[in-house]
Order: structure tokens, then C-alpha cells, then sequence
């Protein structure tokens, strides 16, 4: 029971350690296109196409000139403000459409790891996740039982805040070692200094 329990903190904490080091904007955004793929959007097919046909039309504007063949261009030139203008329109109405998509996975994903987190604390506060040496630890046994675990015992709350931890920093250290040599400092910088 008790290894089962520490091990699924541990579990728990590295999972939430990469959700946030991966980023809930990232992960809603990669859930976007992933969606948009697999529903076949509308509005995101649409958009693509008239991106295309604007591409088109003002590659053949090019081509054309505006003072031999002015009817011509002014036709094209006509017709591409309305592309353009329905796709400023059907772009708009996808960012809405993909923002709200976003803040919602987003408000989900933060309340399944922050909710998971605090149901396993509250559920286990009196759980101990294992027993120490009364001789190694003497000094601080009343702080590793809090906040209700029996004495001389690691309380869940205690061991989920460690894990929390050694994880956090696990990631900024390999946040850090993977930055080119001569890379962008000032995101390290201010991601351990929010770890510390």
C-alpha cells in the first residue's frame, strides 16, 4: 500500500512537471489542430482554400498590367479585396472558434492535474506514505507527519511536495542542457529563477 502510494505521487508529479514544462498553451494548440484535423473544420478548410485562391489571383495581378489592361486589372484587383475581405472574416471567426477551444482544454487540463493533486492530498492526509528512522530525522519528525500523517511517518503532503520538487528542478536542468550552446539565456534564466 505505502510503495504503491509513493510511487503513484511520483507518478502524478513528473506527469504535472511536463504538462507545465511543455506548456498548456502548447498542448491546447497541438489539441486544435489535432481537432480541426480529425473534424474536417469548415472554417479552417475554407480559410486554406481562399488563402490559396488569393495567392493565385495576385500572382496573376502580377502578370497583368494596370495600365494596357486596365479593365482586366481592375476586375482582378476587385475581386481580390473581396477574397481578401471574406478571409479577414472566416480568420476571425476561426481565431474566436480556436480560442475558445483553448481556454477551455486549457481550464480542463489545469483542473484535472491541479484536481488530481489535491483529491490524492486530501483524500490520504492521514495516510502515511512511509516510516523514517526516529534517530536520523528526531529534529523534524513533526514537520514530515504534517499535516496529520502519525508521527515519525512521511505524510503524503510532504512527500508530493518533494517529488513536486526534485521534479521541477529535473526539468529545469534539462530545460538548461538542452539550450545551444550560446543560446537565449534570459528564458533559463527566468524559468529556474520561478522554479528556486
Amino acid at each position: 500500500m505505502f510503495a504503491f502510494l509513493a510511487v503513484s505521487i511520483l507518478v502524478l508529479e513528473v506527469l504535472a512537471a511536463a504538462v507545465d514544462a511543455i506548456g498548456y498553451g502548447a498542448i491546447a494548440a497541438a489539441l486544435w489542430a489535432t481537432y480541426c484535423r480529425a473534424t474536417g473544420n469548415r472554417k479552417a478548410a475554407e480559410r486554406l482554400e481562399l488563402k490559396s485562391s488569393i495567392m493565385v489571383l495576385r500572382r496573376d495581378l502580377r502578370a497583368v498590367s494596370s495600365v494596357d489592361e486596365f479593365a482586366r486589372w481592375a476586375k482582378m484587383r476587385r475581386r481580390l479585396d473581396a477574397l481578401s475581405a471574406s478571409f479577414e472574416t472566416v480568420s476571425s471567426d476561426l481565431a474566436v472558434e480556436r480560442t475558445a477551444f483553448e481556454l477551455y482544454v486549457n481550464m480542463v487540463l489545469r483542473g484535472v492535474v491541479y484536481g488530481l493533486r489535491a483529491a490524492v492530498n486530501m483524500y490520504n492526509y492521514r495516510v502515511p506514505v512511509f516510516y523514517v528512522p526516529a534517530s536520523w530525522f528526531y529534529p523534524v519528525l513533526w514537520f514530515l507527519s504534517l499535516p496529520a500523517a502519525p508521527m515519525g511517518s512521511v505524510s503524503v503532503t510532504v512527500w508530493a511536495f518533494a517529488c513536486n520538487r526534485v521534479c521541477r528542478r529535473g526539468v529545469a536542468i534539462f530545460n538548461r542542457a538542452m539550450q545551444p550552446v550560446g543560446g537565449d539565456q534570459g528564458s533559463v534564466t527566468s524559468n529556474s529563477a520561478r522554479l528556486h
